[in-house]
């Protein structure tokens, strides 16, 4: 009897043990399936960011078509068109041939590195070129950030400059008009005066006209004339 009860409770453990390790598979495929998940959600969110920058680059009409962007700009080329559209001195496209081999698009990234980004205040190192090279996940799409705000920054300074230009010339412009107006109203009063002594003088000869008009009766009247 008492070998039967151990034989029950051995049984029960066996289901017990079994159970729980079923448990435990259980929540280990919802866990991993959990993090899984996550993983998607974060790399959904990450793209969603990256949105505008994906926007950006199609806004940009480039020597060739747009198709995989980790691939399409890992030679250098793609980006240095870029820069060019918005700083023209600053790029010359012909540094930059496209090319597949590796050491080719090493040589494009360092010249563009050295000549380009770094009067950008932008630097990459080895590792980061080696990656856009490569074209680990998202290695373009952060050098592409880091370019826009850059670029951004510099299409906001040169319209603030452009709008102060703008107000200086304005203000030139204006103070100019004011100078002349001020002189125009000089000569006004200057032609008002003269056009008074004018009308002054004008009177002045008709009264002597008349004075002597009147001595010259007088005197014709007493017999008296210019011949005697």
């Amino acid at each position: 009897m008492e070998n039967e009860d151990n034989n029950i409770n051995n049984d029960i453990e066996k289901e017990e043990a079994n159970q729980q390790m079923n448990q435990n598979q259980i929540e280990g495929q919802e866990g991993q399936e959990g993090q899984d998940e996550e993983m998607n959600n974060e790399q959904d969110d990450v793209e969603s960011e990256l949105m505008y920058i994906y926007e950006w680059v199609d806004s940009i009409e480039l020597s060739r078509p747009k198709k995989n962007i980790a691939r399409d700009f890992s030679d250098g080329v793609l980006l240095a068109e870029i820069i060019k559209n918005y700083l023209p001195r600053l790029v010359d496209l012909h540094n930059y041939p496209s090319c597949s081999n590796t050491k080719h698009k090493e040589s494009n990234w360092n010249v563009l590195n050295n000549k380009v980004l770094k009067r950008l205040g932008i630097k990459l190192t080895k590792s980061e070129i080696n990656d856009i090279i490569t074209c680990q996940h998202l290695a373009i799409e952060n050098l592409l950030q880091r370019v826009y705000n850059v670029l951004q920054n510099k299409v906001n300074m040169n319209k603030t400059k452009s709008n102060i230009n703008q107000k200086n010339n304005n203000d030139m412009l204006r103070k100019t008009l004011e100078e002349k107006e001020n002189v125009i109203k000089q000569l006004r009063d200057i032609i008002e005066v003269l056009e008074l002594k004018l009308k002054n003088s004008e009177e002045m000869e008709k009264i002597l006209e008349n004075k002597v008009s009147q001595l010259t009766e007088t005197l014709n009247k007493n017999g008296i004339n210019n011949e005697q």
